[in-house]
């Protein structure tokens, strides 16, 4: 017997060796070969090594700065490529060790190729493991030198922003001007000679050639541009929304494009041609920038304000106002495109320092003149909502003059060249936000063809086509502000000196100012100007929602208008939590420190808050449970009317008499409320009429029944009744009772009824009962007088 079981245990045992020698290889086999992560994490630190080395030293240009600021940002996104395929590898090895399972317990043999093989996985993952630990540090030293080298252009842009030059109203500045300007203009006919020369020594074929090219583009051009304008000339004028922005859109992209496309193709014409230098095609190239910028700014102009066409125009002023408005702008990127084409020359030929100087410096006393200008032709402006952007410019004003005036001429220029090209991008994003709003507003709506034919196609309701036209408007228009933000940080990134974002000016200041701190809370002053900034952006955007929600959205639905306000508020009672803990986090508040504030207002809360604190959670029941809903009709405290406002302190009643009260909430949760409309909007009429007791009683009643159901706002279940209720003194006494849909309309309806019982009464001749009374006079020769009865 003992025999026979060793035999079946080295049986066992073989059988073991054998799966683990089949499985070995195919572990082997599953596992992808590893990069050599090694090899390239060492390359990685020696890259770092080497970008740290060159960013210690003290003469860095800008332009050196952002080239070791992209090698880098590649090298750290190398890094966390490196990092998560080792992840990977560590993965599959961790696998691969869970598939041979446990070791064996109680100091057992394993299979020699099983225990070869738990060791190598073993050593792999130790292996893996410190990869990716090297691979996280590295990562994590790349952060810290991207964040001192944009420190070091932080700085060095700040210095060259606030570089002091001579005043303006110095004579000695424009003095250098002027015995710079000849020596700049010896330079362009220098280079306007050296092209004739090159030109001219490539012979008259290639001349020929690209000047019949230029001369079939040219007419090209001029017959695309009387066929577009009597396209414009032959469209019928359109008061829609929808036509007038597809149209401004129309004179946009042809006023902005055509002049700087004319231009890129003379370029590549004569490129094309071998009839273009380097230098002078960097100048034709900056040329055609500059004429871009000009006609993107003219056709802006034209589109939006439309000063020749008021039936056309989108913005709400007035024809004197549009006509400024495009003028002073139309000036203002004219002026940009000249400098960015001066600037190209003044590159090329080398011109003095002076000159380069200057041409900012004149840029910003345009923009400056032609804003101040435009800010004294508008100070009369109706609209209230135009004031502050008017403070708002003439600050602008003020700083480029008084920057000018004090010789920090680049920070006024950092400010003419941004609120030009802010200006220009946000009047085009202004564009296409009404377009694509006025499509999806007048287009695709449920009464329009265009709605239902999009609802037939698809299968759905109008209504429900509508609805989601409305979410897709919503976020477009959120997808083009997004776009708007990205291209003007783009261009500002592109206008910066040595290519810095305009936000990092305040770096330095945030640095070098020491913070105020209150129970170990500290706050900067960036810290500060960006949290009040994070919070009037964050307010602005949950106003925002809140109104698309209340007048867009929430009225296409289904719902009631009650649980649309509930909505409505509810998310903007959230978004403005939530801003709020986001700004107390850019300020460096957490939840624990927030805690402390609280410990210390919760004294005040027991001893004088106890109401407010109550009113607000009644408020947020009353918004969750929904007892009392806007518009319901209700009794409270011997007050009734339509509930107007719920908020979180008070609800807003409108009486009858159209009188404001301001219950708090806390008095409708505990107190007892009447609400006439809660379940529905139906309401009962009792009406009350005594007839003579010589009337014929059934007829009574089918005229009172037959009123009530010929009135078109009596529902008709459940059906109006006429009871007789009393036998009176001297009348008949009838009750009719009937309910009207609408419980608002109920006087009105009461009276209609009155008016029809009583015309109903007069034609069958039954009398309205009176009182009677028996009059006495007091004395011998007094006879009694029988009364008589009189109508109503």
């Amino acid at each position: 017997m003992g025999v026979r079981f060793a035999a079946r245990g080295a049986l066992a045992g073989l059988a073991v060796l054998l799966a683990a020698l089949a499985f070995a290889p195919a572990a082997h086999a599953q596992q992808p070969p590893a990069p050599d992560a090694a090899a390239g994490l060492a390359t990685a630190k020696l890259k770092l090594d080497e970008i740290e080395a060159t960013a210690r030293r003290a003469s860095l240009t800008g332009q050196e700065l952002a080239d070791l600021r992209a090698q880098t940002a590649a090298t750290r996104e190398d890094l966390l490529t490196k990092a998560t395929d080792i992840g990977a590898l560590r993965a599959a090895a961790e696998a691969q060790l869970k598939d041979l399972g446990a070791p064996p317990a109680d100091g057992k043999a394993e299979a020699p190729a099983i225990a070869a093989e738990r060791a190598r996985l073993t050593a792999l993952l130790a292996q893996r493991g410190a990869e990716a630990n090297l691979a996280r540090q590295l990562a994590t030293r790349a952060d810290q030198l991207l964040d001192r080298i944009n420190e070091a252009r932080r700085v060095l842009f700040t210095e060259k922003l606030f570089e002091r030059s001579p005043s303006v109203l110095n004579p000695s500045f424009w003095l250098d001007v002027a015995r710079a300007a000849p020596e700049e203009l010896r330079g362009v006919a220098s280079l306007a000679g050296s092209w004739w020369g090159f030109v001219g020594d490539s012979g008259t074929g290639p001349i020929a050639s690209a000047l019949a090219t230029l001369a079939g583009l040219a007419l090209v051009a001029i017959g695309v541009a009387r066929w577009w304008r009597r396209r414009m000339a032959a469209r019928p004028p359109s008061d829609s929304r929808f036509a007038k922005a597809l149209a401004g859109l129309e004179v946009m992209v042809a006023t902005a494009v055509p002049p700087p496309l004319v231009i890129a193709a003379a370029i590549v014409t004569l490129e094309a041609y071998g009839l273009l230098p380097q230098t002078i095609r960097e100048i034709a190239v900056g040329l055609a920038v500059g004429v871009g910028v000009a006609s993107l700014g003219r056709g802006v102009g034209r589109s939006v304000l439309a000063p020749n066409t008021p039936g056309r125009r989108l913005l709400p002023v007035d024809d004197a106002s549009a006509r400024q408005l495009h003028g002073h702008l139309l000036w203002a990127v004219r002026a940009l495109g000249l400098f960015v084409f001066l600037n190209v020359v003044h590159s090329e030929v080398v011109a003095p320092l002076a000159l380069t100087v200057a041409t900012s410096a004149l840029l910003a006393l345009a923009v400056a003149a032609l804003l101040a200008h435009l800010l004294r032709e508008q100070r009369n402006a109706p609209e209230i909502r135009v004031r502050p952007l008017m403070a708002i410019g003439w600050i602008a004003a003020a700083l480029m003059l008084g920057a000018l005036a004090a010789g920090y001429i680049g920070f006024a220029t950092f400010i003419a060249e941004r609120l030009v090209v802010a200006l220009v991008v946000l009047d085009a994003a202004y564009l296409i936000l009404v377009l694509v709003d006025a499509l999806f507003a007048e287009v695709f709506v449920a009464d329009k063809p265009a709605g239902r034919a999009v609802a037939a196609n698809l299968g759905l309701k109008p209504q429900t086509v509508e609805l989601f036209g409305t979410l897709v408007s919503a976020v477009l228009r959120l997808a083009i502000v997004a776009a708007a933000v990205v291209a003007i940080s783009a261009v500002l990134l592109a206008l910066s000196p040595r290519g810095l974002v305009a936000l990092e000016v305040f770096g330095k200041l945030q640095d070098t100012l020491f913070g105020a701190g209150l129970a170990s809370i500290t706050a900067s002053l960036g810290s500060i100007l960006a949290a009040l900034a994070l919070l009037l952006v964050g307010l602005l955007a949950t106003r925002a929602v809140q109104r698309w929600l209340e007048r867009r959205f929430l009225p296409r639905t289904s719902l009631e208008p009650g649980l649309q306000h509930s909505i409505s508020a509810i998310l903007g009672y959230v978004g403005v939590i939530a801003v709020g803990a986001l700004a107390l986090a850019e300020l460096g508040i957490d939840l624990q420190k927030i805690a402390l504030i609280a410990g210390a207002l919760s004294v005040g809360i027991g001893f004088g808050l106890q109401s407010i604190v109550s009113n607000f959670i009644s408020g947020l029941i009353l918004l969750a449970e929904r007892p009392i809903r806007v518009g319901d009709s209700i009794v409270v405290k011997g007050e009734e009317g339509w509930v107007r406002r719920i908020s979180v302190r008070a609800t807003e009643i409108e009486t009858y008499e159209r009188a404001t009260v301001i219950i708090p909430n806390s008095e409708l949760i505990t107190g007892v409320v009447k609400n006439w409309t809660h379940a529905n909007t139906m309401g009962r009429i009792i009406i009350k009429i005594g007839v003579s007791q010589d009337s014929d009683a059934e007829q009574v009643r089918d005229l009172l029944t037959d009123c009530a159901r010929e009135h078109p706002e009596v529902v008709d279940s459940p059906v109006p009744r006429a009871l007789l209720l009393n036998f009176g003194d001297n009348s008949l006494e009838f009750e009719l009772r009937c309910v009207v849909a609408d419980f608002d309309r109920a006087p009105i309806v009461n009276s209609d009824l009155h008016f029809a019982i009583l015309k109903r009464l007069r034609a069958a001749g039954i009398r309205i009962a009176s009182p009677q009374r028996d009059v006495r006079l007091l004395g011998e020769a007094a006879a009694p007088v029988p009364a008589k009865p009189v109508d109503a």
